[in-house]
């Protein structure tokens, strides 16, 4: 399991230096989750995993009263520079076990609660998702959006299977379903316990989408260097000597051609929409 000391460190620093790589990859799905949560203007909304800010500031824009809080110092700087106009609170916190109340009565309770893909990483999720229904009105309603089946997603099969021949299967696998990671809750059976244990109504639907990962007149090299920084081929290659690294790059630039229409490079997203009624 991801730990805060892991996103204060070089995982949070990782993901502030790809900020927008990592919007176009977690956009598409969670664009879905915040179209759920309806007509959100005036809504006191809290944003689970925030980031960068990029949902925070979709959710202002639209209306929303919104806090923003996450774990990471380096995500949450990036967040609050891109809040030119200040639209939204940002806070350094465990949404698990933070009040919200003294510091925020302005908008506490909240109204709804969101989460693109921020909020399955708590060490104990049922005791979390209890306290969180304590933070949300009676009636209140959260959306949380998480990936399926790593199989299902071409954005993880496609770049591992095109360098298979050069890596081997066995650094080519997909990440397996309920394990910590992203994928712990692919399955529908996890993340409906989780939130039933802790006294939630909770339902679900599959949601689909396109990631775009390259474009214009340098799509395909575009794509490679997407493939190789963004998703699981890229913790794989790390350590590669130069000339593995430079087949591998090779043998992904001429599986990326085979996906160029119009000049775009896009790959396939699979993921749940869940919403869940206190």
């Amino acid at each position: 399991m991801v730990s805060t000391l892991d996103w204060n460190g070089k995982l949070g620093e990782m993901w502030a230096n790809k900020v927008e790589a990592h919007d176009r990859l977690l956009g598409p799905i969670g664009d879905v989750g915040i179209a759920l949560l309806g007509d959100i203007k005036g809504k006191r909304i809290l944003d689970i995993g925030c980031g960068a800010g990029a949902t925070s500031l979709a959710m202002a824009t639209a209306g929303a009263q919104v806090v923003g809080v996450d774990i990471s110092e380096n995500l949450l700087a990036k967040a609050k520079e891109r809040d030119l106009e200040n639209t939204c609170t940002f806070l350094l916190s465990d949404a698990a076990t933070a009040d919200f109340g003294e510091p925020f009565d302005l908008i506490y309770p909240f109204d709804l609660i969101y989460s693109r893909f921020g909020a399955m990483f708590f060490p104990d999720p049922v005791t979390a998702w209890t306290r969180l229904r304590d933070q949300i009105v009676s009636g209140g309603k959260a959306v949380h959006v998480c990936w399926r089946d790593a199989s299902l997603n071409e954005w993880v099969t496609f770049p591992l299977e095109a360098v298979a021949s050069i890596l081997g299967d066995e650094d080519t696998k997909v990440s397996p379903s309920g394990v910590p990671g992203p994928f712990v809750w692919a399955d529908q059976a996890v993340f409906t316990d989780i939130f039933e244990r802790s006294g939630w109504k909770v339902c679900a639907e599959q949601v689909s989408g396109d990631i775009l990962i390259g474009a214009g007149p340098n799509a395909v090299a575009d794509a490679v260097q997407y493939a190789m920084q963004v998703g699981p081929l890229g913790s794989r290659i790390k350590t590669l000597e130069p000339d593995l690294r430079n087949a591998v790059m090779s043998s992904l630039e001429n599986a990326m051609k085979s996906k160029l229409v119009n000049g775009q490079i896009r790959l396939k997203t699979e993921g749940w929409a869940i919403t869940a009624t206190a």
